[in-house]
């Protein structure tokens, strides 16, 4: 491995982010392919209550660390162009900045739904209402955000290889 102080913090920005976005994207990819078709074959308000479940053990320490942690690393990382111009650090920006666009989506588009679909009883005619639009609207969304995470860490690996030389 190349001993330049920037290529070994690229290549341990880039670690990190490997494995920050692997987990987020995994876990985005499991719901679209298993978990919502799965969901959308319930009642509504079966699938709606469980859907509000997951959505409040998402907000809990393990996976709120890979999805902030990771949006931080994204950040640093499209830091390290201002520094240093090797590929490895080009490498790391491009992850930082899928990841980061992901990020974004899930701000503008899966925490508003997830906030609505929240508010109402899950047995409500409101959230069976609700319910058909998000399974319309977040699920691709979702997907969306699964394929810019997974791609981010192909990207971060991509930069520790560069970075190692």
């Amino acid at each position: 491995m190349n001993s330049s102080p920037h290529l070994l913090w690229t290549a341990a920005i880039s670690g990190a982010g490997v494995l920050g976005s692997l987990t987020c994207g995994l876990v985005y990819a499991n719901f679209s392919a298993r978990v919502m078709p799965r969901l959308a074959a319930l009642r509504p308000a079966e699938a709606v209550a469980t859907m509000q479940h997951f959505n409040v053990v998402a907000l809990r320490a393990p996976f709120m660390t890979a999805f902030f942690g990771s949006a931080a690393l994204g950040l640093v990382a499209l830091g390290l162009l201002a520094t240093h111009r090797h590929p490895a650090s080009w490498l790391a920006a491009v992850g930082g900045g899928l990841y980061l666009a992901g990020f974004s989506l899930t701000i503008a588009r899966n925490v508003p739904l997830n906030e609505a679909l929240a508010a109402l009883p899950s047995d409500s005619a409101q959230a069976a209402d609700l319910w058909q639009r998000y399974l319309a609207e977040w699920t691709p969304a979702n997907t969306v955000r699964a394929a810019l995470s997974l791609a981010a860490a192909a990207a971060f690996a991509a930069a520790v290889a560069a970075a190692r030389g």
